[in-house]
């Protein structure tokens, strides 16, 4: 299980199997970088921080409507195959699926950032920020426009650095700063280091929990969304007849025809039947955004926005 939604923020992390290695050489790396550049184009996710260490990796990214294994399915397995072939052994690469936390924007996603991109100084495979500023297996050196640094083809420079200044001159001086407040007296050891609470969530990840950081009204909420996404009224097989019998209700009661809900646009009438339309069947019925999109031949993000004009014109809270 994990928490999943549109237009998240996520931390992912995969290990080698059994804690083996799953880079034995530059080749290795630069072969997943390459993959993991044609997978992130190919959903539309947006990587603000990313590192690969020897025996695992970590990604944070923004989410869109493609739900995660439309990336990780392809590039773990793409690059399982690879390895198996150039390294001539067989089985399993990566330890069971790969594991992710659900993050709250703010200071929580910045965290995330410096803890991500100190990996290396923590691992001792990397000594100073300095020597960070050149090594090539982290989104650091990209965010400092270091020569020939990796991540120009997928990772997103000013995603990132937005969340520290608001000139890019300043930014970086703030990012700077930020990962250097990190490394506590010189111990190396402790390089980035996340409060005990997000330690908790990502190793609760690790045991298949649903895990979130932030603050206790973004996990709330979370947790709610998540109840709706797991609990469902309908088998999917269904859930086309109960959309329809829904949209047969809603035209009836807001005084518009069955065809005028499948239509676009802000009339009055119309909108908000089709708000009350999406709000009934997602959060009444039960039936997740991606089948209503489906039914409505739309794409989730309207769906979603008008599922919550839906639920603030019921007055509806906490549900």
């Amino acid at each position: 299980m994990r928490f999943e939604f549109p237009g998240s923020l996520v931390h992912i992390m995969a290990r080698g199997l059994d804690g083996k290695k799953i880079f034995l050489d530059i080749d290795d790396r630069q072969v997943f970088l390459t993959i993991l550049t044609r997978e992130i184009t190919q959903c539309g996710y947006r990587c603000l921080a990313w590192c690969l260490q020897s025996n695992h990796y970590h990604l944070f990214l923004r989410t869109n409507e493609n739900p995660m294994s439309s990336l990780m399915r392809p590039l773990n397995s793409g690059y399982a195959r690879w390895f198996n072939d150039k390294h001539n052994r067989r089985g399993y690469l990566f330890q069971d699926r790969f594991k992710s936390v659900l993050c709250q924007d703010q200071g929580y996603a910045r965290q995330l950032i410096r803890y991500i991109h100190l990996n290396p100084i923590r691992s001792g495979e990397v000594v100073s920020l300095k020597e960070l500023r050149v090594w090539p297996w982290c989104g650091h050196g990209y965010l400092l426009n270091a020569p020939r640094a990796n991540g120009c083809l997928f990772q997103d420079h000013l995603e990132t650095l937005r969340r520290f200044g608001n000139t890019p001159e300043n930014a970086v001086q703030s990012y700077v700063t930020f990962l250097e407040q990190g490394i506590h007296k010189g111990c190396s050891g402790t390089a980035g280091q996340l409060p005990d609470e997000a330690v908790f969530e990502i190793s609760g990840s690790h045991k298949g929990w649903p895990a979130v950081i932030g603050d206790a009204e973004f996990a709330k909420e979370a947790m709610q969304r998540h109840e709706v996404s797991t609990w469902r009224k309908h088998r999917q097989v269904d859930y086309k007849n109960a959309l329809e019998s829904i949209a047969v209700d809603i035209s009836k009661s807001c005084g518009v025809s069955y065809d005028q809900l499948f239509e676009k646009g802000r009339q009055d009438k119309r909108s908000k039947a089709r708000e009350t339309f999406c709000y009934r069947a997602h959060h009444e019925e039960k039936i997740p955004f991606v089948a209503i999109a489906r039914f409505l031949g739309t794409t989730i993000t309207p769906v979603v926005f008008l599922a919550r004009h839906g639920k603030e014109r019921t007055g509806v809270k906490n549900r």
